[in-house]
C-alpha cells in the first residue's frame, strides 16, 4: 500500500512539475523537480516512519492480548497436544478392529469339486481386491479363519462348480454382536 501511494506521489508530482516550467523557461524547471523528490522522500519517511508505530502498537496489544488469556487459564488444567497426542481414548480400547470369523462349509454341501469365493457382499466384481477367501472345496467340507477388517462387513459366499452346468451357491453373512466368537457355517 505504501509503495502505491508513494508511486502515485512520484507520478503526480512529475506531471505537476513538467507542465508549469513552459514559460518560465528550463532553469526553473530544474528546482521543481528537485522539490519534487525532496517531497517524495519526506512522504516516503513519514510513512515509513507511521508503519513501525502502526507495528509497535499491534505488537503491544498482541502481548496484552496474550497475557489476559493466559491469566484466565485455569493452572490445573492439561495442555492440549497436537496430532496423536491431542487424541484421548477410554483405557479399556485396544485399537484393534479386525474380527475373527471360522468359516465353515459343512460336508455333502457340494458333491463334486468346486470352488468357493467369500467377498464383501456389496461387491459388483468377484476378484482379489474385494475378496477375503478363494479355495477348493470338496464333499469333505473347509474349515478356515478369516479376518474382516471391522465388523462391520458384510459377506458373501459363492460356491462355483467347476462343471458349467450347475448354478453357483450363494450364501450371505452379518456380524452378530451377541455372539462372543463370529462363526458362519454354510450348510
Amino acid at each position: 500500500m505504501n509503495k502505491l501511494i508513494v508511486t502515485l506521489m512520484t507520478l503526480l508530482l512529475t506531471a505537476c512539475g513538467g507542465g508549469s516550467g513552459g514559460s518560465e523557461g528550463s532553469s526553473n524547471s530544474q528546482p521543481a523537480s528537485n522539490t519534487a523528490q525532496a517531497s517524495v522522500t519526506n512522504t516516503t519517511q513519514t510513512q515509513s516512519s507511521n508503519q513501525v508505530q502502526q507495528d509497535n502498537v499491534t505488537e503491544q496489544q498482541a502481548s496484552s492480548t496474550e497475557e489476559q488469556v493466559s491469566e484466565e487459564q485455569p493452572v490445573d488444567e492439561v495442555p492440549v497436544g497436537e496430532g496423536m497426542e491431542a487424541v484421548v481414548v477410554d483405557g479399556g480400547f485396544d485399537f484393534q478392529t479386525d474380527v475373527p470369523v471360522t468359516v465353515s462349509v459343512a460336508p455333502d454341501v457340494v458333491n463334486g469339486r468346486a470352488y468357493i469365493n467369500v467377498c464383501q457382499q456389496d461387491a459388483a466384481l468377484t476378484n482379489d481386491d474385494t475378496c477375503f477367501l478363494r479355495a477348493p472345496v470338496d464333499s469333505n467340507g473347509l474349515t478356515v479363519q478369516l479376518e474382516l477388517p471391522h465388523s462391520e462387513q458384510k459377506l458373501k459366499a459363492e460356491i462355483w462348480y467347476y462343471s458349467t452346468g450347475v448354478e453357483p451357491l450363494v450364501y450371505t453373512w452379518e456380524f452378530d454382536g451377541t455372539q462372543q466368537q463370529q462363526a458362519w457355517t454354510i450348510n
